[in-house]
């Protein structure tokens, strides 16, 4: 299909972080308005405004399809080979910001649609929400829901978009894990000589002496932590597929032989940003009088970011300041839904293998919202652009071409599938 809409797409900066959005957003109403989907913006206290739309058809069932037109900053523009707003087509590769994180998933699906519109072949109806502040964390998306979940009440939701795994096959997560963000900070009135150390307090050594006792052999100390992870069955797990040697290049590090299911299952305490004392050119003897870390917490089903945080503070030092920068439920589908059995279905008929399938994904995003505000439990990520080395968030961000077009038919297979459901 024709790839000149995915490129005026992707021309338009839409970083969320630098209130950047909403051309983008005007662009996806005209493009939808323009092939038979109603569609507008609602702006709704985030910085750029949701973008909703209908296709009717008269079906029994209704597919609500979720995606984010937001994308990450591109910074830093050096390590760039190529204008990250000007997409660029070499070697069967298109690099572009977003092309991949999910500006290729997006158009892609519609273009299907729009085809299969055409042709008359549409059996089931479908709903669009289109995010503008994914990247920044999704801030507003629960007032959202609640104020529209009339509106956009269905059966089923297919999520942004996972494409191909790390052994090349389709991918398929039905859930994904929950997320509590916090900031420690320890500080004293003033910087002082480093010959006082025998006598005073140093916030550099408390929150290192304070990070280091949250882990041990890789697991996290804080009580009660493990007590209600939901850990995977010998089922889910042998429908996970992953490539030792494939994720290694795309990580550049080594990794276990048993990574797809610790990258699943597995919850996570992570450093995510640390500073303390002088950090310019050459020596200064010094006691820093400030000191902070950022520090995330990756969460599996059916463990609570309130549960964790309340056990977090009781192990914080009295003396810290402690800020919360954000909080997300973990969820997962089962596995025997109708939608996790129409994308298996659908992704074999439209690659010839066995797709892999992640009870949850490794990230973070507002599924659970969805299902408890939405009543529906119907919720499935699949038919994207992406693998496992397109620099998602990185520079250089690139997806095949080849995987653009077989997206545009798993999603063809996909709402054939769904429509002829009995």
């Amino acid at each position: 299909m024709e790839k000149g809409d995915l490129y005026e797409f992707l021309k338009i900066d839409t970083t969320s972080a630098k209130g950047k959005g909403e051309e983008g957003a005007k662009f996806l109403v005209d493009y939808m308005t323009d092939h038979g989907i109603e569609a507008r913006l609602i702006r709704h206290k985030a910085v750029n405004p949701y973008v909703v739309g209908e296709l009717n058809v008269g079906a029994e069932r209704t597919l609500l399809v979720y995606n984010h037109y937001d994308v990450q900053p591109v910074e830093p523009l050096d390590k760039w080979n190529t204008d990250p707003f000007n997409p660029t087509e070499k070697e069967g590769k298109i690099y572009a910001r977003g092309v991949a994180d999910d500006k290729g998933s997006l158009i892609a699906r519609l273009q299907s649609i729009f085809e299969l519109k055409k042709e008359g072949k549409l059996k089931v109806n479908l709903k669009f929400i289109y995010e503008g502040v994914e990247e920044i964390g999704s801030p507003n998306i629960e007032d959202f829901l609640e104020d529209y979940k009339d509106q956009l009440r269905s059966d089923y939701v297919l999520w942004e978009g996972a494409g191909r795994g790390p052994d090349n096959s389709p991918e398929i997560v039905l859930g994904v894990k929950g997320l509590l963000y916090v900031e420690v900070r320890d500080k004293t009135p003033k910087d002082l000589h480093s010959m006082y150390a025998p006598i005073v307090r140093n916030p550099a050594w408390e929150l290192v002496n304070f990070l280091n006792s949250l882990r041990s052999d890789g697991k996290v100390n804080l009580k009660g932590f493990y007590d209600r992870v939901r850990w995977l069955t010998e089922e889910e797990a042998r429908l996970m597929k992953g490539v030792k040697q494939e994720m290694e290049s795309s990580l550049s590090q080594s990794v276990p032989e048993n990574f797809m299911r610790k990258l699943v299952e597995e919850p996570t305490c992570n450093i995510a940003g640390l500073y303390a004392g002088y950090t310019g050119e050459g020596s200064k003897t010094v006691i820093p009088s400030y000191a902070f870390a950022k520090i995330d917490f990756r969460l599996v089903p059916d463990q609570d970011p309130e549960e964790v945080l309340k056990s977090l503070l009781s192990v914080i030092p009295q003396q810290f300041e402690v800020k919360v920068w954000g909080k997300v439920k973990p969820y997962r589908t089962s596995l025997k839904s109708e939608i996790a059995s129409a994308l298996i279905s659908s992704a074999r008929r439209t690659y010839n293998v066995d797709p892999s399938v992640l009870p949850n994904s490794p990230g973070t995003g507002p599924m659970e919202a969805f299902a408890r505000i939405l009543n529906n439990n119907q919720i499935a990520d699949g038919v994207g652009v992406d693998n496992s080395s397109s620099n998602i968030h990185s520079f250089n961000e690139w997806i095949h071409v080849e995987d653009y077009l077989l997206a545009q038919r798993w999603m063809r297979e996909l709402l054939l599938e769904l429509g002829n459901m009995p």
